[in-house]
């Protein structure tokens, strides 16, 4: 390894991350919001990669949609929305449709292109883009249900849309075009969710209640009646086995048509299942993997129905390849044969089988990659052969980054609490060489979530792609780090994932000591010098690790993690509502229904015991985890002597969002760490 073509901070603070991807209306172009060290950057890519265009020069791009039938996109942006068009000088900002002090979000157009769906200042509204002053507010924004989509019907007679009632739960309503609204949920026992319209009068929604271990699913028939008998129960999903929540599954409809694909744990594993036209449920993947690219991650219906592309990780947990499901023979077979990730797939909207994807893998972070599913077919659509010509569009490493200067993750698996088998990724340093014999520091890294899953390179999601990035920065630098797949995640299916039943704070940290006590086994760590550090709930590990194995790691680094669950989850549900947050069920119900286990599984009542020293970031803007839990860090380790740091960011989020911040907070870090364990 040379100087010259060391990693260094700037190259990870300059990866840019997708935000956002869409098709063009055509299917010729890929628009791409990539978020540029907290600032949004919108292109707009021809199919074949062979050309771009910065779209909104300057301005800091939020959220867009495509405007049907025209070459025009609507962005939003902290504080408007402009209508952008493209002319021969390139893409402008026509007008601007509307200004407000608080951030317009979602921008969706009528699929006609005549109304403009948003939520702004006044709640949900709907605007004619001609005329931006005419705004009907269908409801204040005190009620809007934030971070929700609004979903148009096929073709635009209705809108669905997510509020709050008094209580704070999630409900669901439907309006007219003109602003009516028609019709809306009163679950006081559940949060609802608005999934997707089978056809132009029915909506399909679903009541999660229970802590979310109970799914209804139901359809309901607009056009029919207000009352609560047009709802139509079509399914009940209720979790089985190890008592835990309804992660890995959902419903998607099909487009123009009534059937409904299913993501069910039934066999202890995430697969598809088909509701047809008989209503008739059956399964169509199968074996011991999981059909999804990571939470929240969905299966995409060809345009014209029939075929289905989904991520899965059948072939290799730490993986995810895009397959191909045939809902009329009910057979699959693989599209993508890139290793790495590969997720997110999004079909052409030309009629074609060109599918859009995200892929990542350990040398390259996430870009829209672009596959013809028809290489894989004979002329009668029949699977001929795996995998196609793939093409890349989008470009988010800098371009000094070289593929060969990143640094490629070795699989480890090791035995943790209970002898439960965990897997790892272990990153070395490239000047160790096999003939060494120096001894480096080590570091374990622990997610967040908990359900999430760490992969063998880049992450498609932007806080694990920046986090797996500066950990290649810190291997430059001569530190070992291991990343683990504890308990509680995602990819090894659902007895895993509940495996934290009753045992937060016990079981997990205890795969994250048995991780440190792996690294200490290695000939080229220094067994003196093993750290852990984590974001969310992998910093909430860090804490528990500290204060109940007070003597395993030499200090350790949280970033934003649960001090006190009790107090954190009385905050949650003042924030979200009485049936947000998914712990509950681990912990065995709310702090009054658990008190041991939530006495168990908080950090600050072990806070005493704690020898190393702790560092703590956190941003006060924090909606995920509240900047209390720091407060309570500081006042504790005041009151006990112990030695810490504490460093805070105003207004900054739960993964902070800006450059600098990072900078800052990246730099100090490396400085605790070199502190420390040098």
């Amino acid at each position: 390894m040379t100087q010259e073509n060391a990693l260094t901070l700037e190259h990870v603070l300059n990866i840019r991350h997708i935000m956002k991807w869409a098709w063009s209306p055509k299917g010729d172009e890929i628009a791409a919001l990539l978020d540029n060290g907290g600032m949004g950057e919108l292109y707009v890519h021809s199919r074949d990669s062979s050309s771009k265009e910065r779209v909104g020069e300057s301005i800091d791009i939020r959220d867009f949609d495509w405007r049907p039938n025209a070459r025009a996109i609507v962005v939003a942006t902290r504080d408007a929305l402009y209508d952008l068009k493209r002319s021969e000088q390139g893409w402008s900002a026509d007008h601007l449709l509307i200004s407000e002090a608080d951030p317009p979000q979602v921008p969706r157009y009528s699929p006609d292109g005549n109304l403009l769906a948003f939520m702004g200042k006044g709640g949900v509204c709907i605007l004619n883009p001609t005329n931006g002053k005419q705004v009907i507010p269908l409801l204040q924004r005190g009620q809007v249900a934030p971070d929700q989509d609004l979903l148009w019907s096929p073709c635009g007679n209705y809108l669905a849309f997510h509020f709050r009632d008094p209580l704070q739960s999630q409900q669901v309503g439907v309006c007219t075009r003109e602003g009516r609204t028609i019709w809306r949920t009163n679950r006081r026992s559940a949060m609802v969710g608005a999934l997707g319209w089978t056809d132009d009068g029915n909506l399909l929604h679903v009541y999660s209640s229970a802590r979310n271990t109970v799914a209804e699913y139901a359809t309901v028939h607009v056009k029919e009646s207000i009352d609560r008998t047009a709802v139509r129960v079509i399914h009940i999903d209720r979790a089985l086995g190890t008592p835990g929540a309804l992660r890995a599954t959902g419903a998607w409809p099909e487009p123009g048509g009534n059937r409904i694909l299913f993501r069910l744990e039934n066999d202890g594993w995430a697969h598809l299942y088909l509701l047809d036209d008989n209503e008739h449920l059956r399964q169509v993947t199968f074996g011991e993997g999981e059909d999804m690219g990571f939470v929240d991650d969905a299966p995409a219906w060809a345009p014209t129905g029939r075929f289905a592309s989904y991520a899965t990780n059948i072939d290799d947990p730490g993986e995810r390849q895009l397959w191909l499901l045939d809902t009329k023979t009910s057979s699959s077979f693989p599209l993508t044969q890139m290793p790495g990730t590969n997720v997110s797939p999004k079909w052409c909207p030309d009629g074609s089988h060109t599918i859009g994807f995200v892929h990542c893998d350990a040398r390259r972070s996430a870009d829209v990659w672009v596959i013809d599913a028809s290489q894989c077919m004979s002329s009668d659509a029949r699977p001929i052969r795996e995998g196609a010509q793939t093409t890349q569009v989008t470009h988010t490493l800098p371009a000094d980054w070289t593929l060969d200067m990143s640094v490629v993750p070795e699989e480890i698996r090791y035995k943790g609490a209970k002898g439960l088998e965990i897997t790892g990724y272990l990153l070395k340093p490239p000047m160790m060489t096999n003939e060494s014999k120096d001894t480096y520091p080590a570091l374990v890294w622990v997610h967040g979530g908990p359900v999430r899953q760490m992969r063998p390179g880049f992450h498609p999601s932007r806080s694990y792609a920046l986090f797996h990035a500066y950990s290649q920065y810190l291997a430059y630098r001569g530190f070992v780090t291991l990343a683990i797949n504890f308990r509680g995640g995602i990819g090894y299916g659902r007895e895993f994932r509940n495996a934290l039943y009753q045992a937060m704070g016990v079981d997990d940290v205890g795969d994250v000591v048995e991780a440190g006590r792996f690294l200490k086994s290695l000939p080229f760590v220094d067994a003196s010098r093993v750290a852990v550090w984590g974001l969310s709930y992998g910093g909430y590990m860090t804490l528990t690790a500290l204060t109940k194995y007070p003597e395993e790691f030499t200090m350790g680094i949280n970033v934003a993690g649960v001090y006190d669950f009790v107090q954190w989850t009385h905050w949650i549900h003042e924030l979200k509502g009485p049936w947000s947050g998914n712990f509950s069920v681990f912990f065995g119900g709310d702090p009054d229904d658990a008190p041991e286990r939530y006495y168990q599984g908080s950090p600050a009542n072990f806070i005493a015991s704690l020898r190393r020293p702790l560092v703590n970031f956190h941003g006060t803007a924090d909606k995920n985890v509240d900047f209390a839990q720091m407060d309570r860090i500081v006042k504790d380790c005041l009151r006990l002597g112990k030695e810490y740091e504490a460093h805070y960011y105003p207004d900054e989020v739960h993964t902070f969002a800006r450059r600098d911040s990072w900078r800052d907070a990246f730099g100090r870090i490396e400085a605790a760490f070199d502190q420390y364990l040098r």
